[in-house]
């Protein structure tokens, strides 16, 4: 096992916004509408032709928020810019659907990102979502979509959600969280981000000494995909909030083939511990600087992560590798 370079990525998701209509409590990247980042089209270009550059197909290319399809023009203009990137065009594009608000809309918006180079709508259902979007939305949505792009054109998140989606947002709280309780044992979340304050305590809570003791190699090194966010901020596969440096989309730094080509242990040294020795190796690192357990154990390695590396970015000892500080503010 190799701690000290990254497998290369041959894949990877442009986190286009942070802003999002829903506040989901299963969030990993703390996404909601009182954020206001956005990726610029030049940014995004310039991202997905350093991608092109690595050798990354179309396919393993999606773009992902928060909730992209918030700016209509700046979305389709992103997925167009791929080909001038290099790439012929893009995987996938993530939505929630709370824009679906008519077939004619729906119908409108997914010819057009087809035309400019997007080749699936990925839905994303389940009852954490749909205590914001209405259900028949995303029925609606789904339905179109499979009229425009073809039966597989169209991916759903939890696709036995989606066959009965409930209005969630009509339930009393106690309903709620007997329903996400009920969720979490069939569909295991990243307890990290807003899951992490909002839904741990609805999962058995674990003693540290019952946790894994392995590293984290293969997750943050090995998976050959990163995320980027607004602002060039460039995390391994889905661990948001940890950095893998800070690329450059418009020209005028260090565009994201270089960053990663020239990434080593010392420029990310929270990214390497976890690496070799997993979230015990971050605790210990953690617990020298006055980071106290929670008596209660946690709900799982990632939720013992995720706590480490907020107490942390908050005791000032997160840089370089931990942030953006919003990711950790759910």
């Amino acid at each position: 096992m190799h701690t000290d370079t990254l497998t290369p990525i041959r894949s990877a998701g442009l986190l286009v916004t942070t802003w999002c209509p829903a506040r989901c409590r299963h969030c990993y990247v703390c996404a909601g509408p009182e954020r206001s980042a956005w990726m610029t089209v030049d940014e995004a270009r310039g991202h997905l032709a350093a991608l092109a550059r690595l050798g990354a197909a179309a396919e393993g290319i999606h773009l992902t928020g928060g909730e992209p399809f918030g700016d209509g023009d700046r979305l389709l203009a992103i997925v167009a810019s791929a080909r001038e990137a290099g790439l012929d065009g893009v995987g996938f594009v993530e939505t929630c659907g709370h824009w679906a608000t008519s077939d004619a809309l729906v119908r409108d918006r997914l010819e057009a990102l087809r035309d400019a180079g997007m080749r699936q709508i990925s839905i994303s259902t389940d009852p954490y979502h749909q205590e914001f979007v209405p259900p028949d939305r995303v029925r609606r949505l789904y339905d179109v979509a499979r009229e425009v792009l073809g039966p597989r054109g169209v991916r759903a998140r939890r696709w036995t959600w989606l066959k009965d989606p409930r209005d969630v947002a009509a339930m009393p709280e106690a309903d709620r969280e007997r329903l996400f309780a009920d969720f979490l044992q069939r569909y295991l979340e990243r307890i990290v981000g807003r899951a992490a304050a909002e839904l741990a305590s609805l999962l058995p809570r674990h003693p540290i000494d019952d946790l894994p003791d392995d590293g984290c190699h293969d997750a943050l090194l090995g998976c050959g995909h990163v995320h980027v966010l607004p602002g060039g901020w460039v995390y391994p596969g889905t661990c948001a909030g940890l950095v893998l440096g800070r690329a450059d989309g418009e020209g005028g730094g260090t565009p994201l083939d270089a960053v990663l080509a020239a990434w080593r242990p010392p420029d990310a040294p929270h990214v390497a511990r976890l690496a070799e020795g997993g979230p015990k190796a971050l605790l210990a690192h953690a617990e020298a600087r006055g980071f106290a357990p929670d008596p209660e154990g946690y709900a799982g390695k990632c939720h013992l992560c995720w706590s480490v590396r907020r107490f942390l970015l908050q005791a000032g000892a997160g840089a370089p590798d931990l942030g953006p500080p919003e990711m950790y503010q759910p």
